[in-house]
């Protein structure tokens, strides 16, 4: 038992030190970039499929954005569309100057509509969104400015999913904030391991330089972080401390829609081979998993009680002040209320769905993904 205890101990040790390091970036003050007023070394693409109910949301969100940043080109590539996502897209481009929309009919996935709509790019810079976002005021113009003159390779953008208006809608969106803590924190401490396809901006040259040597095309999912992967070699990614550079996602109406989604991201984790995103995982696997278990040990007589109750206290408040303050950076409403919740949800979460990832494919829009 002392082995087992010291071995417990050292783990979250080590799982302090790392949140600790965590809430010392998220201290920092915001970054404000150079203003600039036009955004015609921009290009923004698109990749859709069967977003009929989302698409004219966010393409007039963007045509709002586009009057105090001119100049940005759009490319909305389809997916296979079933619904009326394609027609929605070509209205678009008769209605606006700048407009590009392709079909890729013998390829498919969010990841090859990306790397074929990279031949019609004549810009410096590339965004990629979601079709199911929704930027904040005056995003395009924060992210004009941010790329203007900027010899980075890669832009890691904040995303926040909310708001919510419902039990599981909040819960995702404290649950994501903790993603967001660590994709920040670790990019801040300067070892970036995760971003978002969902708003993330790069330079042409840059995906063209890696794009010849990357082994993941395959892979139906992962345009975001596998591209990370290839770029962080060369030092020049960074992350963009700036909440007006972020844009947000509903969250998942159903439980079997969050896990699906879930499973799907952490089951690109077994191909990366980054020392630290594999070095965070492990950490945070062991120590929610550790905290499962020896809570229920410790109901039965199993384990100390009093060893679990601190091990708990260390935990509840690391985490919480990591998540209220990642939170409150994003403008989470009910922040505190949700994370008491999430207490005792997230490590039945943070343990079962890695161990699940490993075995399940689960589907996006019809298509079992082939992350394994």
């Amino acid at each position: 038992m002392i082995v087992l205890l010291i071995a417990i101990g050292i783990i979250y040790a080590l799982y302090a030190c790392w949140l600790l390091h965590m809430i010392v970036q998220w201290k920092r003050i915001d970054d404000v970039p150079a203003e600039c007023n036009e955004a015609s070394h921009v290009t923004i693409i698109i990749p859709f499929r069967n977003e009929a109910d989302h698409l004219p949301t966010l393409l007039t969100s963007l045509c709002n954005q586009m009057k105090e940043a001119p100049g940005a080109r759009i490319i909305l590539v389809d997916d296979h569309s079933a619904d009326d996502s394609l027609r929605i897209a070509h209205q678009f481009q008769k209605e606006n100057e700048g407009v590009e929309v392709i079909s890729h009919y013998e390829t498919n996935g969010k990841k090859m509509g990306v790397d074929i709509a990279l031949s019609l790019v004549e810009t410096d810079w590339i965004i990629t969104l979601d079709a199911d976002i929704q930027p904040c005021a005056g995003w395009l113009k924060r992210i004009a400015s941010w790329t203007k003159d900027n010899t980075r390779d890669l832009l890691i953008l904040p995303l926040h999913i909310g708001p919510a208006n419902n039990f599981i809608g909040h819960l995702q969106e404290v649950e994501f904030a903790s993603v967001m803590a660590i994709t920040g924190g670790m990019a801040l401490a300067g070892e970036p391991i995760l971003c978002n396809g969902g708003n993330l901006c790069f330079r042409k040259e840059a995906y063209q330089r890696v794009r010849a040597s990357r082994t993941d095309m395959h892979i139906t999912s992962g345009d975001d972080v596998f591209l990370l992967n290839a770029l962080k070699p060369y030092g020049n990614v960074t992350w963009i401390h700036d909440p007006h550079a972020r844009v947000s996602t509903a969250p998942k109406s159903s439980w079997t829609q969050f896990a699906s989604q879930r499973l799907r991201w952490m089951g690109k984790a077994g191909f990366i081979r980054d020392r630290w995103l594999q070095l965070t995982a492990w950490i945070a696997f062991l120590a929610n998993g550790i905290f499962l278990s020896t809570g229920i040990a410790s109901l039965f007589g199993i384990f100390p009680l009093p060893f679990f109750l601190s091990m708990a206290a260390i935990k509840i408040f690391l985490d919480g002040w990591l998540i209220l303050r990642v939170g409150k950076w994003l403008c989470i409403k009910q922040l505190k209320r949700f994370y008491v919740i999430l207490i005792f949800l997230y490590p039945f979460y943070a343990t079962l769905f890695p161990l699940m990832s490993q075995f399940v494919k689960p589907s996006w829009k019809g298509r079992t993904t082939n992350n394994r």
